[in-house]
């Protein structure tokens, strides 16, 4: 842990410790209040491990690497997160000003707060020690009082009175093991009984929970893999989350959450694993795929693998049941299903490859509980103000029901005015959020160069476009059977078949492709090499401007009342035109040796030109 310095009295800057290490912002749910040079080696450091162990995120932070005078940046804001508070005093805690500051806070948080609870451990003093009663803690204060002025020392002594309020529990009553073992067992359980409501706080989980837990089935005996799939920001770790913060107490402390496992080094997290369930730390990596195959035997473990994207990560953290004991539960979540099932097999049904997976299809939400959510984000309710009920029901239908875009544009909405709203969903209509984009982006980037095209295409022009039909084209192009491509995107979640064999893709992945045929917005769409807007195709060919990188071109006619009649010289410069679609339109003139490679030619409403 660092500290950094801004010049003379600089606010300090806290970076935390976690159980959990990945690129979002941490949310602690207990928070260490202690004197370092007393504690950080002996309770402290049993405590926090053993709180790590047990799935719960704790901050510890060490006062001593402190500079400034305020809390503020990371500390606060773990000390806001937190809904339990452990202040944990020794002989030398009221001389330290960080920790009766951080006290201060603590209580007067919890203050009025049913949520928020604080368990005192008394380390090598007595109550009546806190209390101020003996010399132990007014010797330090009588110094706070000179350096610090009379007002905040009163407010730090009334901070250490309201907690000597609340019973505690003393070392000397129980022993170091016995006393963090009891610590962990109270925090789970307050944890616990605040958890198992947190599906009526998170919208449109409740429904998908409870299929999950029908699969998991946790009172059986034996082990079972749950997969949990779908497009990138449809919700998959928050449902497996939500899932582990209701089932972990059952499988006591042998849980492990593998969060961003497709951006993590394996080897690092096969020793988290090991870690976190067995409280093992192995040193050398070139046995350490023996240990997780053989150590975890007989031991009912509960393992969250988040974001896999190939069978090898799971052979090197969870492969077989056998490795496991009974009532063993495994959830994967994963965009990409590919890797889970056999060459050759039909693609209705995802089947893995040992037959001990049990599947889990993750939907967009539907239109109420995707406004719901919305509406949370971006004004602070579940229902909207009559006023704002038109905007907000075009912004949902825009975002699609992808969690991850209603949660992002909704908290850019946030306390802004209704003319900010409108012009968001003018540019939404326009131009893909960022931030979503960048998540989206993660699955194209996971595709060859042949399904990049197929997904190109479907995005622009294929969408609603009978499967057989476009399959047939790819053919052409590819110059093998292309169902097999196709099956790949579907198994990606990228596009789904509908019940009369239509091709189909959230308007999100649909945005995701053209955007990538046309990076930039606000230009006209000459240079991509697919122009699905007629406007823009129209341009193209009446000035002449093709080229031989447009692969694609749509010219449904801008205006249905108007027939057209294009000419050869149109065409010349789109020597690899391959996909053309014409309504209300004719060719004229001789368009011998035109159109090399066109393979897709849809033609519909033409007319008879007069001789």
């Amino acid at each position: 842990m660092k500290r950094k310095r801004e010049g003379e009295g600089a606010a300090l800057t806290a970076s935390a410790s976690s159980s959990c290490d990945d690129g979002s912002r941490k949310v602690y749910e207990v928070f260490l209040n202690f004197r370092g040079p007393d504690t950080r080696l002996t309770i402290v450091d049993c405590l926090y491990n053993d709180l790590i162990r047990a799935g719960i995120r704790a901050f510890k932070d060490d006062e001593e690497l402190r500079f400034g005078k305020k809390i503020e940046g990371g500390l606060l804001q773990a000390i806001n997160d937190s809904r339990i508070y452990i202040p944990i005093f020794s002989k030398d805690y009221a001389s330290s000003k960080w920790c009766l500051r951080e006290l201060a806070l603590i209580v007067e948080l919890s203050r009025d707060n049913d949520e928020k609870v604080i368990l005192p451990i008394f380390y090598d003093v007595d109550v009546d020690d806190v209390k101020l009663k003996t010399n132990l803690y007014k010797d330090a204060f009588q110094k706070h009082k000179n350096d610090s002025g009379e007002d905040l020392t009163k407010q730090w002594e009334e901070a250490l009175r309201d907690v000597t309020r609340i019973s505690g529990k003393k070392l000397k009553d129980y022993g170091l093991y016995k006393l963090t073992n009891l610590m962990v067992e109270e925090v789970s359980n307050l944890l616990w009984t605040r958890q198992t409501d947190m599906s009526n706080h998170l919208v449109g989980i409740k429904d998908r929970m409870d299929h999950i837990m029908k699969l998991l089935d946790v009172g059986a005996f034996d082990v079972r893999f749950i997969v949990i799939h779908g497009m990138g920001g449809i919700g998959k770790t928050t449902l497996a989350e939500a899932v582990f913060r209701q089932i972990y107490p059952q499988f006591w402390d042998h849980c492990c959450f593998l969060k961003d496992v497709r951006t993590h080094d394996i080897i690092g997290l096969q020793k988290k694993l090991l870690f976190d369930v067995l409280n093992l730390s192995c040193t050398n990596p070139f046995f350490i795929d023996e240990v997780i195959k053989t150590r975890f035997l007989g031991k009912k473990v509960l393992v969250v693998l988040d974001d896999i994207d190939n069978w090898d990560q799971i052979m090197r953290l969870a492969g077989e049941p056998n490795w496991f004991g009974g009532g063993s539960r495994i959830i994967i979540t994963t965009r990409n299903i590919q890797f889970l099932v056999k060459e050759g097999e039909d693609d209705n049904l995802p089947i893995s490859n040992s037959g001990q997976f049990s599947f889990y299809n993750m939907m967009e939400m539907n239109s109420h509980d995707a406004l719901q959510l919305f509406c949370e984000r971006a004004l602070g309710c579940a229902k909207p103000p009559p006023s704002y009920m038109d905007i907000i029901e075009k912004l949902v239908d825009a975002l699609g029901g992808l969690p991850l875009a209603l949660d992002v544009v909704g908290s850019t909405l946030r306390g802004k005015c209704r003319r900010t709203w409108e012009v968001s969903l003018c540019k939404l209509k326009k131009v893909m959020n960022e931030d979503v984009k960048k998540k989206l982006m993660i699955s194209y980037e996971a595709l060859e160069f042949n399904q990049r095209q197929i997904f190109l295409d479907i995005a622009c022009f294929c969408f609603n476009k009978e499967k057989t039909t476009a399959v047939k084209y790819w053919d052409a192009i590819f110059g093998y059977p292309a169902e097999s491509e196709v099956n790949i995107l579907k198994r990606m979640s990228l596009i789904k078949i509908s019940y009369d064999n239509k091709l189909w893709m959230h308007d999100q992945l649909r945005d995701l492709g053209r955007s990538i045929v046309h990076p930039k917005s606000g230009e006209i769409h000459m240079k991509g090499s697919r122009l699905w807007s007629p406007k823009d195709a129209f341009r193209v060919v009446q000035t002449k401007m093709g080229t031989k990188d447009i692969l694609a071109l749509n010219l449904g006619t801008p205006s249905p009342n108007k027939t057209y009649s294009f000419k050869r010289n149109q065409f010349m410069g789109l020597v690899n035109l391959r996909f053309l679609q014409l309504d209300h339109g004719n060719f004229k003139g001789d368009f011998k040796n035109v159109f090399f490679n066109l393979t897709w030619l849809s033609w519909s409403n033409c007319f008879k030109i007069p001789s």
